[in-house]
């Protein structure tokens, strides 16, 4: 029985420190958000910006912008919910932070611009 005894003390103290609960992040904005913005340049040729932000659980996410789908920005984003509203911020960037509003499948900008569109 001696040499069970630190043995079963050992599981024990194991079972006991790993049953912490992790806490789990079912925010509704987790997932991906686009955008499509179509406009005209100078030389009358339709330019495609598409814009996507991958939110994650962690209070993370990626951020990518296409033209005509080309790759011509990513970086990482960093987003917190406070009240109703999401603020999402691009750390080492000169991009503004954009604050949006959870509105059914969308997210809302304070003026009603809808910043993106859930994915499906």
């Amino acid at each position: 029985m001696k040499k069970h005894s630190p043995f079963i003390a050992l599981c024990a103290t194991l079972i006991f420190a790993s049953c912490s609960k992790t806490t789990v992040n079912n925010d509704p904005v987790i997932g991906i958000w686009t955008s499509t913005v179509e406009n005209n340049s100078v030389n009358q040729k339709t330019i495609k910006t598409e814009s996507e932000w991958i939110f994650n659980d962690a209070y993370l996410g990626r951020y990518h912008q296409y033209e005509n789908k080309d790759l011509t920005v990513q970086t990482d984003f960093s987003w917190k919910h406070e009240d109703d509203q999401y603020i999402i911020s691009y750390p080492g960037t000169d991009f503004p932070d954009d604050i949006v509003t959870l509105v059914q499948t969308t997210l809302q900008e304070s003026d009603g611009d809808i910043l993106a569109t859930r994915e499906q």
